[in-house]
């Protein structure tokens, strides 16, 4: 899947934040083979990352009801948007500029389009 790997040879480091047990498993099943996937589960009480620098947070919610922000904000992650690639996967679409560094995915989805969505978001 590309670049893979940081400068110092290490997987590169996605958190993934889902209400979904199975959505986020599909997920780290589908990139986890070759890259660093944490899955932070949103529908436990206390939820929060291993703290740490990573390449891309992927927010994938499931239901239409849940709010990416409201997510994000429970993570305590907020203050990495902007700085680290976002990639919002819900079945509300919206539009952002690339320099945003937010990209949305259509949900549901098929495997191959979060692979080159992934890929695409992690090249330099």
């Amino acid at each position: 899947m590309g670049d893979t790997v940081t400068q110092d040879g290490m997987a590169r480091r996605i958190l993934v934040l889902s209400d979904n047990d199975g959505l986020s498993r599909a997920i780290k099943l589908n990139l986890g083979s070759c890259l660093n996937v944490q899955v932070v589960n949103c529908s436990e009480p206390k939820y929060q990352p291993d703290d740490g620098p990573c390449d891309l947070i992927i927010v994938a919610m499931s239901s239409s009801t849940s709010e990416p922000i409201v997510a994000l904000t429970r993570a305590s992650m907020t203050e990495r948007v902007g700085h680290v690639p976002l990639l919002i996967i819900s079945d509300r679409p919206f539009k952002s500029e690339p320099k945003d560094h937010i990209t949305h995915l259509e949900f549901p989805f098929e495997i191959h389009n979060l692979c080159r969505k992934v890929k695409e978001m992690l090249q330099p």
